[in-house]
């Protein structure tokens, strides 16, 4: 695949290497990413752009807009500053109309779908409607796009020809793994510059072409000085929103740089999420550091992880260092908490087993659950759950054991209300914690919930009582 080598110094290197990594198959490496933050830091004026995702499915909900998250993240590194996010339904009006919306208040518009070759696929047309110009047919697109077909033995339609029609002004931006070409339209709308790039909604065509063509494009138009973005996110978990922002709220309402927001994720957890502007890397980390350190000070206890990293990444993470293992004895979670644990890379080095225990008799049977125990205080109890976690460190020899027992709902089985949750922590020198739980929501947030805390639990314990 060849590559227009436009623009010098880093940004012609940057272009360069886009190249060779595409050329044997590689994705966006870490020279090509060293460049673009390098270059981010040498440009620009604050360019503003926007997004407009164009399909009916995106407003079904027939499919989940992935393109839109791979985008605003590549903007970002770049040090583009993206304002706004528009979906719209495969309609002239509706698409043509966002277009020049847009137009009136970013500097760059990158469009997504619609680019195909059938009669719903109305990006093509919608630009050159905002625009006020006709459509031309391309006739170097046109034997393209045949002699492709012929090559790979195909019947073309008529219809495929629409996809060698372009706005006037505009030019074909390169498809390397698709049919259907890009849009790239640089000139003046309104008495100023504006930048539109249209690509299709395939992923892997669009990825290849925002990597390749826009991302280089969008640092070349760039003046002056660039400011980088970066985020980091704090993972939360046995705190409601509200409750976390609380001790925070002099942070959220006044820090500018970085900036800190809470929002819920997977009705589980509360992320916070630190977002700093900075010219470099280096600086924007100190910063980011800097607020971290501060909002730990506060809610530190209920703080688990960094960015991807999940609770079983960090249990089995934090256990592997001290070459402890545990086991688990499961009732009403009935197996998500091993699911979990067996989710996490190097689990088998610290995870021995577990046993699901939902029947009364077996929690006796296999774990040695004291019959008088659950006759006097029922399978919904403190006393069960400490037995139940005793029983499985003692069969499994392992280090650690935890053990979950609760109703999940809908309906108690024990008299106990549902989200009543007890959760058993066996410790190395053979005793045992409890700790009793009040969750909310339906039977699966109950038992998602309730696995996770009895993850929990055991990550507060190591972190109080072990160096970690």
């Amino acid at each position: 695949m060849k590559i227009k080598r436009r623009g010098k110094g880093h940004v012609g290197k940057f272009t360069r290497v886009f190249g060779r990594s595409w050329s044997s198959g590689k994705t966006f490496d870490k020279e090509a990413a060293r460049l673009l933050r390098r270059i981010s830091c040498e440009k620009a004026r604050r360019m503003k752009a926007e997004l407009l995702c164009v399909g009916s499915e995106l407003l079904l909900g027939q499919i989940t807009d992935t393109n839109a998250v791979y985008m605003a993240q590549g903007l970002a590194r770049a040090g583009v500053d993206l304002h706004r996010k528009t979906t719209v339904g495969d309609n002239l009006e509706r698409i043509s109309g966002a277009i020049s919306a847009s137009l009136e208040r970013a500097d760059c518009l990158i469009i997504t779908g619609g680019l195909g070759p059938t009669t719903d696929d109305l990006t093509r047309e919608a630009i050159a409607k905002a625009l006020g110009v006709e459509l031309d047919y391309d006739e170097r697109l046109g034997a393209n796009l045949k002699e492709l077909f012929d090559k790979r033995g195909w019947k073309m339609g008529e219809t495929f020809l629409r996809q060698a029609f372009l706005p006037r002004g505009a030019k074909e931006l390169l498809n390397p793994v698709g049919t259907a070409p890009g849009v790239w339209f640089d000139g003046e709308v309104g008495g100023a510059n504006k930048l539109i790039f249209a690509v299709p909604g395939v992923p892997k065509e669009m990825k290849r072409m925002f990597d390749e063509t826009i991302v280089p494009a969008l640092l070349e138009k760039s003046e002056g000085e660039r400011m980088i973005i970066v985020s980091r996110v704090l993972r939360a978990f046995g705190i409601g929103e509200s409750a976390l922002a609380d001790p925070l709220e002099d942070i959220l309402t006044t820090s500018t740089n970085p900036t800190v927001a809470p929002l819920i994720f997977g009705n589980t957890e509360v992320h916070l999420r630190l977002t700093a502007k900075t010219k470099t890397e280096e600086e924007a980390t100190t910063l980011l550091d800097d607020m971290e350190q501060r909002v730990r000070s506060r809610v530190g206890q209920y703080i688990f992880g960094r960015d991807d990293q999940t609770m079983p990444q960090v249990v089995v993470k934090t256990l592997t260092g001290h070459k402890a293992t545990l086991s688990v004895a499961e009732s009403l979670t009935g197996g998500m908490l091993g699911s979990f644990l067996t989710e996490a890379t190097g689990a088998s080095l610290v995870f021995l087993g577990g046993v699901i225990v939902y029947a009364p008799s077996l929690k006796s049977e296999m774990l040695g659950v004291d019959e008088a125990t659950i006759e006097s205080h029922s399978v919904v109890s403190e006393q069960v759950a400490r037995e139940m976690a005793l029983g499985a460190q003692k069969q499994m020899n392992s280090t650690y054991a935890l053990a979950v027992t609760g109703e999940a709902g809908p309906d108690s089985a024990t008299g106990a209300p549902v989200g009543t949750v007890y959760i058993g922590l066996a410790l190395p020198d053979r005793t045992a914690i409890v700790e009793h739980r009040e969750f909310f929501g339906d039977r699966d947030a109950i038992r998602r919930r309730s696995a996770l805390g009895a993850l929990d639990l055991l990550r507060r314990h190591l972190h109080d009582n072990l160096e970690v």
